[in-house]
Order: structure tokens, then C-alpha cells, then sequence
């Protein structure tokens, strides 16, 4: 009788791995999806942030545009006069910072290096993984292959 219930008991050891083996193999993905998902929800987010910051900034600047200086928009992330010349918040420095917190991260890649494109929308990514930003325009976009047109 008791090599039954040993054999039993290993029957049922064996059929719960398999059963634990095949529930992680379907789990994993879709986690791994989900995830994805999320980061670029966060992703449209940021662009949304940016872009609705880029158009404060032309609207409180006569239409100029933030000028794009060593992969950044200074502009945007300090203060200004209404030409745009970055100082100090002190009577005519008034606007801004517009982005509290620095230039969002592409939450897809964790950079947030803009990057500048001579066309908009542009045509292909820079492969930095960041921004891609028209200064004549203002317009800014996901610097990643499938997001270009967003």
C-alpha cells in the first residue's frame, strides 16, 4: 500500500510542475506586454506634457519657439524675459520654468535627450532613443521608429 501512495504522490508532483511550467510560460507574456503597455502610456503622457509646454512657452513669447541648446530646452526649464533671454526670477524674468522637473524621459528608452529633425513629422528616428524636436515649428516628437507619427 505504500507504494501506491508514493507513486501517487509523485504522479502528483510531476503534474503540478507541469501544470506551474505552463502557467509561467503564458504569464510572462503578458506581463511583459502589460508592462509595455504602461511605459508607453506614460510615453504619450510625456509627449502630451512637452507639447502642451512648448505651446505655452510660443504663446508667452510672441510665437517664438525654445530654442534647442546641447541635446536640451533651456528655455523651458528655466526662467525667462518675454524675449526669451534666461535669468533669474526678478521682475522681467517672469515666465517659466515650464517643465518643473527637466525634459521628460522617453519612458520606452530612459533618455530624454532632444534631438533636433529638419522636418515635421519626421521621417525616421535619430537613434538616440529620446525626443526628436523641429525648432522652426515647435513640434516635438517620440524619437523611436513606431511612435514618429504620434
Amino acid at each position: 500500500m505504500r507504494t501506491g501512495r508514493a507513486d501517487l504522490s509523485v504522479t502528483n508532483a510531476m503534474f503540478l510542475v507541469v501544470f506551474v511550467a505552463i502557467l509561467g510560460a503564458t504569464a510572462i507574456p503578458l506581463i511583459e506586454k502589460s508592462s509595455r503597455q504602461a511605459k508607453s502610456t506614460a510615453l504619450l503622457q510625456n509627449l502630451q506634457s512637452l507639447r502642451r509646454q512648448i505651446e505655452r512657452y510660443r504663446v508667452e513669447h510672441h510665437g517664438h519657439t525654445p530654442m534647442l541648446h546641447e541635446g536640451t530646452l533651456p528655455q523651458l526649464l528655466q526662467v525667462t524675459n518675454g524675449e526669451g533671454v534666461l535669468g533669474v526670477l526678478e521682475g522681467e524674468h517672469s515666465f517659466g520654468p515650464y517643465l518643473q522637473s527637466g525634459i521628460p524621459v522617453n519612458s520606452l528608452t530612459g533618455r530624454s535627450i532632444v534631438v533636433r529633425c529638419d522636418e515635421f513629422p519626421p521621417t525616421e528616428s535619430s537613434g538616440n532613443g529620446g525626443w526628436l524636436y523641429h525648432q522652426q515649428t515647435g513640434q516635438i516628437a517620440v524619437d523611436l521608429p513606431e511612435f514618429l507619427t504620434r
